[in-house]
């Protein structure tokens, strides 16, 4: 009996770890996260499961971390390896993951430098003094013959983001790699020169894609391998010939994106001077009208560095400025504009959508808020001169940011093909160009147009979403708008704020005196049943 008996235990301990071990490896694949955040920070998207689910082959994630580290970064490593973790559970057994300290060991850190990690400054604070110290804190993704590598992980704010994108590109072939075009030859900034929030959004859409400059007026068109074109504030007007380029290459299929001003600041004189980029006729007959207006906001506005005196010495100070539109109404239908809840449109003009043509599909992306007016021109910076309703001047909402998605027909069906700019340069001076054949009847594209040219330096994040876009790239746009932020608050109206005060002031008083009926009624009540 008492071998029965310790049979029994054994039999049951042994199914006990089996149970652990089963309900370990069926957790490991199969698993429940509970999110109560809005927008599900901290679970994978499903765009993340889809793309980490199309790995085909081993898939090596090395992590170079320094452990130990104190605040802002002491639980980084762990947030990190955390969600490398998540993202191994959808991989299929073709993801794995190493923790490396490079400190430990030399070799290691040396591996870590020739993958192209370097090191951040870290300072420590201990009693009455502060250290400098470098740190490791990188990803380095290994995709057979090819690689990523994630040098900075101080932010992680973009995390999934950061990690999807890395895993997408890994995935992607050298041939399918999309091209995007960026116009120069008409006053536009050029990206290959210029430092800066331009350099800055280019360098993060080279991660993704190829950026090439594309020189418009000249003979040729714009070259085939160009899947999306932006034109980012001419400051000379596009003749007939670079209007043709840009109409054929909608025709093809190719996507357009247009940042257009008006009004052209000058900070040191305080005055402004008119801009005419031409493009007008071709984007009116695409569906959006840019108008030759300045729209201002008193009320939602963004912020411009004037010169102030203070103190008897000249210096400059952020003001908020009316013509700084700070765009609140945006659609909540649209991915280009999914997790955003504002954007700034300096100097923007008002756009005027029209009838759509057959099969072609238009949508207001942001408007200027309630309280934005129209005024033709805006000569001084001056804001004292804009406190007041001008004369002329139009009440919003107004369109400032507008898509356009179809086919078109071509702006020169009936106006032929225009002859090269002499003074234009050729795209490319080692081939010669080759006159496509003009098309009438475009292939289905994506437009959009906005009234500001400053727009893409203030929302880098809109413009990231944008070129996915362009490029029907979608799957990342979601995830990118799942970044960690604290909310903003929202300037409120006098009207409102006089509400609330009133309510302050006369609700606990109320209340007070309702609590005072309310007791000396019961009083009253036990007086009498007493008496009675």
């Amino acid at each position: 009996m008492r071998r029965l008996l310790l049979g029994h235990s054994w039999a049951q301990m042994g199914l006990v770890v089996l149970i652990v071990v089963l309900a370990n490896l069926l957790a490991a694949r199969h698993f429940v996260r509970v999110d109560l955040t809005a927008d599900r920070l901290y679970s994978l998207d499903e765009a993340s499961k889809a793309i980490v689910q199309r790995i085909d082959r081993p898939l090596v994630v090395k992590a170079y971390f320094t452990p130990g580290l104190e605040a802002p970064y002491n639980n980084h490593a762990r947030i990190v390896l955390d969600k490398l973790e998540e993202y191994r559970a959808y991989a299929g057994g073709r993801m794995t993951v190493e923790s490396i300290d490079p400190g430990a060991r030399p070799e290691a850190a040396a591996e870590a430098a020739r993958y192209g990690l370097t090191q951040l400054e870290y300072t420590v604070r201990e009693a009455d003094r502060a250290e400098l110290r470098k740190i490791w804190m990188g990803l380095v993704l290994l995709y057979g013959d090819r690689q990523v590598v994630l040098p900075s992980l101080a932010d992680l704010s973009s995390l999934e983001y950061d990690l999807s994108s890395a895993i997408h590109a890994l995935q992607q072939k050298a041939e399918d790699q999309k091209v995007i075009g960026w116009t120069l030859g008409h006053g536009e900034p050029d990206y290959t020169r210029e430092a800066g929030p331009v350099r800055t959004i280019v360098e993060q859409l080279s991660k993704k894609y190829v950026v090439r400059p594309v020189t418009l007026g000249g003979p040729g068109g714009v070259p085939e391998e160009v899947d999306a074109l932006l034109v980012v504030g001419p400051q000379q007007p596009y003749g007939e010939r670079a209007l043709w380029q840009l109409d054929q290459f909608v025709m093809r299929g190719g996507a357009l994106a247009a940042f257009l001003t008006g009004t052209r600041p000058d900070l040191r004189s305080l005055r402004t001077t008119r801009v005419v980029s031409g493009l007008d006729p071709l984007l009116g007959h695409f569906g959006v009208q840019v108008n030759r207006d300045l729209v201002i906001d008193r009320v939602e506005n963004g912020q411009l560095r004037f010169p102030v005196r203070s103190g008897g010495k000249m210096g400059l100070r952020d003001i908020n400025h009316p013509a700084i539109v700070k765009a609140t109404e945006l659609s909540r239908t649209s991915p280009l504009t999914a997790g955003l809840d504002s954007m700034l449109l300096p100097f923007t003009g008002s756009l005027t959508p029209g009838e759509p043509a057959p099969g072609v599909t238009v949508e207001v992306l942001a408007r200027s808020g309630k309280a934005s007016g129209s005024i033709p021109s805006l000569e001084s910076l001056d804001p004292a001169k804009l406190r007041e309703v001008l004369e002329g001047e139009r009440r919003g909402p107004f369109p400032v940011l507008v898509t356009l998605t179809g086919s078109f027909r071509s702006f020169f069906e009936t106006r032929g093909v225009p002859a090269p700019d002499p003074d234009a340069p050729a795209a490319d001076e080692d081939e010669p160009a080759t006159e496509p054949t003009p098309l009438i009847e475009g292939a289905s594209t994506r437009i959009l147009v906005a009234g500001s040219a400053d727009f893409i330096a203030n929302n880098t994040a809109f413009m990231l979403n944008l070129v996915d876009w362009l490029v029907k790239d979608e799957a990342l746009i979601g995830i990118r708008s799942k970044i960690a932020t604290l909310p903003g608050l929202q300037p409120t109206t006098p009207e409102a704020r006089n509400g609330w005060r009133a309510a302050h002031l006369l609700v606990p008083t109320l209340l007070l005196l309702a609590y005072g009926g309310w007791r000396q009624l019961a009083r009253r009540r036990r007086a009498q049943g007493r008496a009675a």
